[in-house]
């Protein structure tokens, strides 16, 4: 059973389980609760990844009862349940935007995933590097069918790379593609320098625009 931490102090405690002497983790155990949670999602992330691996590996083992394999795999199960506990936690914490790294477009991704609209990321055609930075969301886009005909979608893309750190946010830019025609779906107020401070309203109301639009 996963048990999500109730309060900040039972996160805390939930933290120094993992006795991290460095990283988010042990800066959380030491009672710092952070401004931006991004380091403690991709350490949780990463130690739930190395956790499932070894899961894996002892599930392969030849021998299914030894009592070494079966010990520690209670071990890696109860330290999957912390970490998914933890990262329960840490999904209903709010960063304070003016320091928040995570990328402004995950929030967007969530709600419009919320919604039923499938979101993938575009790209410049001419970027050809191996780590290409994605410039704008393609929500609801599909692949062309064979009449030839691509199906709508909306074009939602930030000034520069669209996964830039919330801190940075400085608007949406939402555009309906049909047929190759553009309409404008939504512009941040201020857009291209809406204040950061409304990263969060903003960002709903394009999200809600975008699922409008697509309904149509």
């Amino acid at each position: 059973m996963i048990t999500t931490p109730a309060d900040h102090g039972a996160a805390v405690a939930a933290a120094r389980a993992f006795s991290e002497h460095t990283g988010p983790l042990a800066t959380l155990a030491d009672g710092t609760v952070p401004e931006c949670f991004a380091r403690l999602r991709l350490r949780l992330a990463d130690l739930r990844s190395d956790a499932m691996a070894t899961l894996a590996m002892l599930g392969q083992s030849d021998e299914p009862d030894d009592p070494m394999d079966v010990l520690s795999t209670q071990e890696v199960s109860a330290i999957t349940a912390q970490v998914a506990g933890l990262r329960a936690w840490v999904e209903t914490q709010e960063c304070r935007t003016s320091v928040c790294e995570c990328r402004a477009d995950r929030l967007l991704r969530a709600l419009l995933e919320d919604q039923t609209v499938d979101v993938r990321s575009g790209y410049r055609p001419a970027d050809r590097r191996r780590q290409r930075r994605p410039v704008a969301l393609m929500a609801g886009f599909r692949s062309v069918p064979a009449s030839g005909s691509r199906p709508p979608y909306v074009l939602v893309d930030f000034r520069g790379n669209i996964a830039h750190a919330v801190r940075l946010h400085r608007g949406w830019r939402a555009r309906l593609i049909v047929d190759g025609e553009i309409t404008p779906v939504y512009v941040s107020p201020g857009y291209p320098d809406a204040p950061v401070g409304r990263y969060r309203e903003d960002t709903q109301a394009c999200a809600v625009a975008v699922a409008a639009a697509l309904e149509h």
